[in-house]
């Protein structure tokens, strides 16, 4: 891909999301979607690739796993947690989330919404599923699920992007998005990471932040202290201290991140970018330690319960397991 058609793929990216208020990430889905359909067999788009020849690329042969479970019920998914248990999946896409039984493969609730769902995570003791909203002005429901009781905490000013509880379920964080205000200093949107206390339903606006297109970041430190958000499509790190609410920016050259998440020992943290690489940061020197390069544009980051492994998925349609102590 030459720089002058990445540059180009990013920017229609950059325009779409803003107009039509949706994830930088999903509107390079819709580009690709679109370029796929115009292009000839076997070739990029000038668009998409810069030039109108043969994609090719030399790497190393890719593992190639089965689904042994597809669970069918949603047209599209943004989001999925597990139950503390591992035996309930929740998910949302489109205007609901769905509880399934993994044993079984079949939903056992739908939860409806009228203005869309864009992310969902269950609390550490699982009693509770917190489901973000797309309206614009963005509410965030609490989910009894042993009851159906459904909590609706105070509206925001913008859309919910993310939604993540605290290791102990005392503090739920949530990311919203709104658009910049007409006449300021720029254009964008302003990003808002609010901690909200689950038994109150009272909310803390922590950090607030303009950029060009907001990020949906969001994952908590084991020790529940600290909270790792990306405000921006700047590729910098906001490291948010939950008691005093001050932030910490770690800044990289990288494009967006479009996900983190800490190893279990706390010592390092993974982002994912929109140019293909994993990073991985050591935090106690603010450096970055290793790169990972998956291809495709990096949407989801996880380590593994024993900080063995890494997991990531792309949107070049794979998911990857990383031995990421050797990068391998």
């Amino acid at each position: 891909m030459t720089k002058d058609g990445s540059n180009a793929r990013k920017k229609a990216a950059r325009e779409l999301a803003a107009a039509e208020q949706i994830t930088y990430t999903e509107a390079l889905r819709r580009i690709d979607q679109r370029d796929a359909r115009t292009s000839p067999p076997g070739e990029h788009s000038s668009a998409a690739a810069g030039a109108s020849r043969p994609a090719m690329r030399v790497g190393p042969p890719v593992a190639t796993l089965t689904a042994d479970v597809v669970l069918v019920g949603h047209t599209s998914v943004d989001s999925v947690s597990f139950h503390p248990d591992g035996r309930t999946l929740a998910s949302g896409g489109e205007v609901t989330a769905r509880l399934w039984d993994v044993a079984t493969q079949q939903a056992t609730t739908v939860l409806t919404s009228e203005t869309g769902v864009s992310a969902v995570a269950f609390s550490p003791d699982g009693g509770t599923l917190a489901v973000a909203s797309w309206h614009p002005d963005g509410t965030v429901t609490l989910w009894d699920i042993a009851t159906g009781q459904l909590t609706g905490l105070a509206p925001s000013n913008g859309r919910v992007q993310a939604v993540a509880y605290s290791p102990d379920g005392g503090i739920l964080a949530s990311s919203e998005t709104a658009p910049a205000r007409r006449g300021g200093p720029r254009e964008g949107s302003v990003t808002t990471v609010r901690l909200w206390d689950p038994a109150t339903g009272q909310p803390t606006a922590v950090s607030s932040r303009q950029h060009t297109y907001g990020g949906k970041v969001l994952a908590f430190h084991p020790s529940g202290h600290t909270l790792a958000s990306s405000p921006g499509m700047d590729g910098s790190i906001q490291l948010l201290d939950v008691v005093s609410g001050q932030a910490t920016i770690l800044t990289g050259r990288t494009p967006g991140i479009e996900a983190a998440a800490f190893s279990p020992d706390g010592r390092t943290l993974a982002t994912s970018s929109t140019d293909g690489t994993i990073r991985l940061r050591d935090l106690a020197t603010g450096q970055t330690a290793a790169t990972l390069t998956h291809g495709g544009y990096v949407v989801s980051v996880i380590f593994s319960p024993d900080g063995r492994t890494l997991a990531s998925s792309s949107t070049d349609n794979t998911v990857r397991l990383w031995r990421w102590a050797d990068a391998q």
